[in-house]
């Protein structure tokens, strides 16, 4: 991989960390991949359980991609359970993509339902 290329992929990570700061992630930012040992194939830090792949190319990479997240390995060191893999991919002048395994977006589906219905209990918010 050229320098080009590298340097399109930091910025691209600089750019989904930059989402996740304006989702309420306000420490996020680019995992520095040259500390392997804590890197996971993880390119994010502080996203709170996800754990983020950025990929931009000229197109999609491979769902496969996924792979290169060591989730397990992660959990063990973190000592939690509770992680959710993502892929964020981007082709050239296409919209970005994410990728995560069915069982975690069902996952959050389920959580933001519940969430969902208690907020309907509540009633609507004042405002």
């Amino acid at each position: 991989m050229g320098r080009s290329e590298r340097a399109k992929g930091h910025r691209f990570e600089r750019e989904i960390a930059k989402d996740f700061q304006d989702a309420g992630y306000p420490n996020a930012c680019r995992q520095l991949e040259y500390q392997e040992n804590t890197a996971f194939g993880v390119d994010l830090d502080n996203t709170g359980v996800y754990l983020v792949q950025c990929k931009s190319r000229k197109t999609y990479v491979s769902v496969a991609t996924i792979k290169e997240i060591r989730e397990e390995d992660y959990q063990q060191w973190r000592g939690t359970a509770e992680t959710v893999p993502i892929l964020v991919t981007k082709a050239d002048r296409q919209p970005v993509m994410a990728v995560l395994p069915w069982k975690k977006l069902q996952a959050l589906i389920g959580l933001e339902r519940s969430t969902d219905g208690e907020q309907r209990k509540a009633g609507p918010a004042d405002g």
